[in-house]
C-alpha cells in the first residue's frame, strides 16, 4: 500500500488517499488470522485513531464475513444461546449476530456493551 500513514498504532494505521484525500483505518486484527482490513472510518469526522469508533467502523466487515459463513443472515425465533441473552439466534447458528461478533472477532467489535447486563438477581 503506497498512501501515506497519517497515525501509526501497534495494530493499525490511520491511511490517506493520494487521489482523493480520503482517510482510511487499516487494521491488522490480533483475533483475525489473514490479511489488513481497511475500512472507512466511522465517524466520517475522525481525523485521528483515537476519534475512531472501531466497532462501528469494522462492523461491515464483520457482517460479510459472516455471511460468507452462514449464508444470509436471518434471525430466527429462538433466543441466542447465551445465558441472560435475550435476543434471537441467527439462522445456521446458536447464537445471536453480536455473540457471534464477539466470539469471532473479538468482544470489542460487538455491540455486547449497549445492550442490558444479564442480571444474576432474577
Amino acid at each position: 500500500m503506497q498512501w501515506p500513514v497519517i497515525e501509526l498504532a501497534e495494530w493499525e494505521e490511520l491511511r490517506q488517499c493520494s487521489g482523493c484525500r480520503r482517510l482510511w483505518l487499516a487494521v491488522w486484527p490480533e483475533e483475525i488470522e489473514g490479511g489488513m482490513i481497511l475500512c472507512s472510518p466511522e465517524p466520517a469526522s475522525a481525523r485521528r485513531l483515537r476519534d475512531i469508533d472501531r466497532a462501528t467502523t469494522l462492523r461491515a466487515y464483520c457482517l460479510a464475513r459472516l455471511e460468507e459463513h452462514l449464508g444470509p443472515l436471518r434471525e430466527r425465533k429462538l433466543e441466542c444461546r447465551k445465558a441472560g441473552c435475550g435476543r434471537k439466534r441467527l439462522d445456521g447458528a446458536n447464537y445471536c449476530v453480536e455473540h457471534l461478533i464477539a466470539e469471532r472477532f473479538g468482544r470489542h467489535l460487538s455491540r455486547l456493551e449497549a445492550t442490558p447486563k444479564f442480571d444474576r438477581t432474577r
